[in-house]
């Protein structure tokens, strides 16, 4: 229902002959004005009066039409109208009694509250409180500002949405979208269909957003694009929190950082200190190094590079033909400095190591891009096929993604199975050995050397062993096999047939045949690290 304000002189009297005609129509109005008044209007349980009406505050002229049997009320020039603490202001408008309706025209403006919409054309439907903005539409309220062609408002959930496209402000935040609802009250904004945020700070592109105002909290659901200055990221799910410079990814996570890439189940990153972690399955790439780091927690902090994973992590180190593969109880890697680019990695605690023709395992390891070397301390193995090399630290030099020659610093001890109960053995202060083509080739004992080796017939029975004592040796391996033991200064050596043997005598001091702790294969790493 329509009703009508009289307290403000509603309608401008220009021309003498009219005044008969405007008093009749004021008749009518007041007549009407005192029907309504008799009854008063319903309250809705939400607090508002539930008024259908709209009062006509101001006019400067009213006519009444009739078109196709429907009656308006028509109104002109600086029309001001008012439902409930709802108030309109047009150039013109077309009041429906029958429909509770009222389309205006011209410099539309709705206040409620801190809200204000403006637009070209105006449908509002009082008895549902919804208004219908077209052309140019645009809302403020104290938080941010919509723009869009066509808006509706709903004055009484105070909620205003458009589902043809539009934008809304927030400082230097611009959101656009397919769809959106905006919650007055609440200043939460809920988008779909193509959203885009462009921010100083980063872009994001998602098929589903929420956004606070207040907070400047963005909530993103779907596929999920977000484009920093120096990375890309890409998942289905997560929150960014611009004001305290947090956020948090779910699901299919993929952070793009040349030549970095993470994969992770879910990732939480702090930009503005640069650390961020993954809890669940990760996996970390480098490729100018063709290095990857597995694991089910890890660590980053954008200085230094620094990365640390656990629970049971895996690094794989693409060598030429083969791969190297390295779990330990935790894996570290990072620069020397935020300046510097060369790589460095640790692992420590029950570190296993895996290549198709060497194996090896320490408490604690280190290795750096600077000269391609493993370093491996706290009783290192190192097994080449059926050869086991120990020490207190072994140093493993690569060149060219291969393995090029290694190093045993103290209690050096090389054994070597020549048969279902015999073993070869070598013993020295320090012992070096070179590798061609990833196989051993050579091993040179400084110092101390000691050396028992079986010795077979012409049918391949063994008949005895050879013990020697020389400061320096030398061993040739072919076929994975020693052919030649070289002794460089006078050894002193004694023959001894097996059946004179004694038990003690099959054994060096110190031997330790260790190859329980041998990793087997490559699947047995990933089962052990990824499963």
């Amino acid at each position: 229902m329509i009703k009508a304000n009289l307290n403000r002189r509603l309608l401008p009297c220009p021309k003498e002959e009219t005044i008969a005609h405007w008093g009749l129509s004021v008749i009518f109005l007041l007549l009407g004005y005192i029907g309504f008044a008799q009854t008063p209007p319903p309250t809705d349980t939400t607090g508002n009066s539930g008024k259908k009406e709209v009062q006509i505050l101001h006019s400067d002229e009213l006519k009444f039409d009739e078109i196709n049997g429907k009656k308006f009320t028509k109104l002109i020039g600086n029309v001001e109208l008012k439902q409930d603490q709802v108030l309109m202001w047009c150039d013109s408008a077309n009041i429906d009694k029958a429909n509770n309706s009222v389309d205006a025209w011209g410099r539309v403006h709705i206040h409620q509250d801190t809200v204000n919409a403006y637009s070209n054309f105006l449908n509002y439907d009082s008895e549902k409180k919804l208004a219908l903005l077209k052309g140019n539409a645009k809302l403020t309220d104290s938080k941010m500002v919509l723009y869009t062609d066509e808006l509706f408002y709903d004055t009484k959930g105070k909620v205003s949405y458009y589902l043809s496209g539009g934008r809304i402000l927030k400082d230097s935040t611009v959101i656009t979208s397919q769809r959106a609802h905006y919650y007055n009250t609440l200043h939460d904004a809920y988008f779909q269909g193509d959203v885009k945020i462009n921010d100083p700070n980063y872009r994001l592109n998602s098929d589903t957003l929420k956004y606070n105002v207040d907070t400047k909290l963005s909530t993103f659901f779907g596929n999920t694009v977000i484009f920093n200055k120096n990375s890309t990221i890409y998942c289905n799910n997560g929150w960014y929190d611009s004001k305290k410079d947090v956020s948090s990814f779910g699901k299919n996570t993929v952070v793009v950082n040349p030549p970095q890439r993470i994969w992770a189940d879910s990732l939480y990153y702090e930009r503005f200190r640069g650390f961020g972690k993954a809890i669940g399955r990760f996996k970390w790439v480098d490729s100018s190094m063709a290095v990857e780091i597995h694991g089910h927690y890890g660590e980053y902090i954008d200085q230094r590079q620094y990365i640390m994973a656990t629970e049971r992590p895996l690094l794989i180190y693409k060598m030429d033909k083969d791969s190297l593969l390295l779990a330990a109880d935790t894996l570290k890697s990072m620069t020397k400095s935020e300046k510097d680019t060369v790589r460095n990695f640790f692992a420590y605690h029950k570190v296993r190591m895996f290549m198709k023709d060497m194996q090896g395992v320490c408490d604690s390891l280190f290795y750096t891009f600077e000269d391609s070397t493993f370093r491996m301390y706290y009783k290192p193995v190192i097994w080449t096929n059926d050869v086991q090399m120990s020490g207190d630290t072994v140093y493993l030099h690569t060149k060219n993604q291969k393995a090029d020659n290694f190093s045993i610093y103290k209690s050096g001890f090389i054994i070597s199975p020549s048969g279902a109960k015999y073993y070869d053995q070598i013993k020295g202060t320090n012992i070096f050995g070179y590798f061609v083509n990833n196989e051993l080739n050579k091993l040179d004992v400084k110092g101390n050397g000691e050396s028992l080796y079986f010795g077979k017939d012409d049918k391949n029975k063994y008949i005895g062993s050879n013990k020697a004592v020389s400061t320096n040796i030398a061993i040739y391996f072919k076929d994975k096999k020693i052919v030649k033991i070289v002794f460089l200064k006078k050894p002193e050596a004694v023959f001894t047939p097996i059946k004179m043997m004694a038990k003690d005598q099959f054994q060096l001091k110190d031997f330790k045949w260790q190859v329980d702790r041998k990793p087997k294969s490559k699947e047995e790493m990933f089962k052990a690290t990824i499963e």
